[in-house]
């Protein structure tokens, strides 16, 4: 199959000219002659059009739309134009679909896949603050710390901890590759600048309360404590209670999957998948051309990428109200517009005074 994206903008500075640099990055591993320009190659077998606010012209090859920003009614009608000539417009997501055709483009014309990142980001490690001195009866039970660091992942976590007697503690840590700050002594100034930068604010004693879980709440800090003495007159004040290490080892395993489960949400939202349901569409428009059995594809909840091609199937009738309401939003959404322009403007013109 080859494949021609169509990028009528800068693809080297222009946003979507990103989208048309990692289809041809993807596409190509994938078994797919990619070519990029900004006119139609008509000897392709699909001309993709990276958002094209002209009419596009008739070709022999299938053409495809990339779709985004339809917020005018001159958009929506330049749209509904070109999908007469293009096969099918591959919108960024389902809401888009829904609402285009609820302004009367045919269900049948629309798709959706999901754009992507670049895998490059992943969630930072927690930091995590301790300020209090240990003693030597244990009262602070320093062992708790050292006893995390046998269960914890150091990719999650980092600990920051102010007080003297920690040492067996921040030796143990280090050596299981956690990034630790230590400060023996209390200073008051460091402190201060301490305290905001933290996720959570944790205290292991049970001795009726600790004055740094004040502060930390004063910074707006979570925190990891007993219940216990002040702690319980803070209605809410106390975001993770626990007494025992199982119910500390709860504590952090909890927060790891709350943060793991927001970044997995995107996790199979790559480029790589963004190609292959963009070859997958195509490869179903030229079996269709070429009279080949082609069944409809759906995507599925599980690999974060989602496509519906192009089916007379999926065609529904719109009803007046659906259309009424579709273009009272574009209507609505262009003097917004329209205001902002004038008064951008008139401002502009009361500062030259």
């Amino acid at each position: 199959m080859k494949v021609h994206i169509v990028c009528h903008g800068d693809i080297s500075t222009w946003i979507l000219g990103k989208f048309a640099r990692k289809l041809d990055e993807h596409l190509t591993p994938q078994g797919v002659t990619v070519s990029l320009g900004q006119e139609i190659e008509h000897t392709a077998d699909i001309n993709h059009h990276i958002v094209h606010y002209d009419l596009l012209e008739p070709s022999p090859s299938i053409q495809t739309q990339m779709v985004t920003h339809i917020d005018s009614i001159q958009k929506f009608n330049v749209l509904k134009q070109q999908l007469s000539i293009a096969a099918v417009g591959i919108c960024l997501s389902n809401q888009t679909v829904e609402t285009l055709s609820s302004g009367g483009i045919p269900r049948s014309s629309l798709c959706y896949v999901l754009p992507a990142h670049d895998s490059v980001l992943s969630p930072r490690r927690r930091r995590v603050g301790i300020t209090t001195r240990v003693y030597d009866d244990g009262r602070k039970r320093e062992f708790l710390l050292g006893k995390l660091a046998d269960y914890l992942d150091p990719k999650n976590f980092e600990f920051i901890v102010m007080g003297a007697g920690w040492e067996p503690q921040i030796e143990h840590l280090e050596k299981k590759h956690f990034i630790v700050k230590y400060f023996t002594d209390f200073d008051y100034d460091e402190y201060i600048r301490l305290l905001p930068t933290l996720d959570y604010f944790m205290y292991f004693g049970e001795d009726e309360g600790q004055m740094g879980f004040i502060d930390a709440l004063a910074a707006g800090v979570e925190t990891i404590v007993v219940p216990q003495g002040y702690h319980l007159d803070v209605t809410g004040g106390i975001t993770y209670p626990f007494h025992s290490f199982e119910d500390l080892l709860k504590v952090f395993t909890e927060i790891s999957d709350t943060f793991k489960q927001r970044s997995d949400k995107v996790i199979n939202w790559t480029w790589a998948n963004y190609a292959r349901k963009h070859r997958e569409i195509w490869e179903h428009l030229l079996a269709k051309q070429n009279g080949q059995p082609a069944e409809h594809l759906q995507g599925s909840d599980k690999d974060g990428v989602h496509s519906i091609a192009s089916a007379n199937d999926f065609a529904r009738k719109t009803t007046p109200k659906q259309k009424l309401n579709y273009f009272l939003h574009l209507y609505a959404g262009y003097l917004k517009h329209e205001i902002r322009r004038h008064w951008k403007k008139y401002s502009s013109f009361l500062r030259s005074k």
